[in-house]
């Protein structure tokens, strides 16, 4: 649904765009921070429900579609231009040695 959304958004800086960007980078870090409680239903009786050994492969899955997430965010960001990605955009801080001493007589 997030791929579509983005898809949806285009390819400019507008805030409608950054507004689904924002989205889309922050709702990994939520999801991950509350991994436990969002696998908390699905426990079985026998196990602690907010224990990081219960149902690990299914939040193994569930880290690896996030990850997948985030790096779809990273991805709409560098295809919109807000990653610093070239070495135009590191021109500030390049350093230029002194050019060297020519004397024409």
């Amino acid at each position: 649904m997030q791929a579509f959304m983005l898809y949806m958004s285009g390819g400019g800086v507008q805030i409608f765009s950054m507004g689904i960007v924002f989205m889309l980078l922050s709702s990994p870090f939520k999801n991950l921070a509350s991994i436990n409680s969002a696998f908390a239903p699905f426990a079985p009786a026998s196990s602690s429900p907010k224990a990081f050994s219960t149902l690990s492969l299914q939040k193994v899955a569930y880290i690896l579609c996030n990850l997948l997430t985030l790096a779809l965010g990273l991805w709409k960001c560098r295809s919109m231009g807000l990653l610093p990605t070239g070495t135009g955009d590191w021109l500030a801080f390049e350093t230029r040695g002194q050019p060297p001493e020519i004397l024409l007589v």
